[in-house]
C-alpha cells in the first residue's frame, strides 16, 4: 500500500486555498453589500441627497453605495400605461429593504428598535404588484454579489461562482498530485 505525506508546506498552501474557496461560496458573510441606486425623480433640495437618477444610469461610481442593512441590491422595472395607451418604461435600483423597526417596552416606556432580516429575499425575479406606484407590470429581481443590480436583466450569479470553485478545487487537487511523495 503506497501512502502519502505532503510537506508541512503545501498542506499549508492546501488548507489556505480550501478556506479561501470556503470564504468565497458564502455570500456576504459580513452582512453588508454595495449596490447601484437610482430613482425615477430627484430627491427634493432640502433633503441635500445626491441625485442618482435612472434614465442618466452609466454603472459609474457616482451610482454605487454602501449597504449596511442588505445583503441584497434590488432592481425594480415598470411600465406606467399613460393616457392614450402610451407606455412609460423604468428603472429602479437600490439596497432592498432588509431593515425592520419594531417598538419594545422597556423600563416603563416604548422604544424602539431595529433588526436586519439577512434570509428575507432569494436571488432571483418575481412579477408583482407595486403599491407605490400604479403599474400594469412590475418586476422586482433581488441578487447577493456586490453591484449585480446594474444590468439590464438582474441575474442569479451562483452557478458562475460554483463554476469557479470548481476549477480552484481542481487545480489545488493538480497541485497536490505533483507535490506528494509517495513513502
Amino acid at each position: 500500500m503506497m501512502t502519502l505525506t505532503l510537506s508541512f508546506r503545501t498542506s499549508l498552501i492546501f488548507a489556505t486555498a480550501v478556506v479561501c474557496v470556503l470564504i468565497s461560496l458564502v455570500p456576504n458573510a459580513n452582512g453588508q453589500i454595495d449596490c447601484y441606486e437610482c430613482t425615477v425623480h430627484a430627491p427634493e433640495s432640502y433633503l441635500n441627497l445626491t441625485t442618482r437618477l435612472c434614465w442618466k444610469f452609466d454603472g459609474s461610481d457616482h451610482y454605487k453605495v454602501h449597504c449596511p442593512n442588505s445583503t441584497y441590491c434590488m432592481k425594480k422595472s415598470f411600465q406606467l400605461e399613460l393616457q392614450a395607451g402610451k407606455i412609460v418604461k423604468g428603472n429602479v435600483r437600490g439596497c432592498a429593504s432588509q431593515k425592520y423597526d419594531y417598538q419594545v417596552y422597556k423600563n416603563g416606556s416604548w422604544k424602539v428598535e431595529s433588526a436586519v432580516e439577512y434570509d428575507s429575499f432569494k436571488n432571483g425575479c418575481y412579477s408583482g404588484n407595486d403599491d407605490q406606484l400604479r403599474t400594469a407590470d412590475t418586476q422586482f429581481c433581488y441578487c447577493n454579489d456586490n453591484l449585480c443590480n446594474n444590468a439590464k436583466q438582474t441575474t442569479n450569479f451562483s452557478s458562475h461562482t460554483d463554476t469557479i470553485a470548481v476549477i480552484i478545487i481542481y487545480n489545488i487537487m493538480r497541485f497536490l498530485k505533483t507535490h506528494t511523495q509517495p513513502a
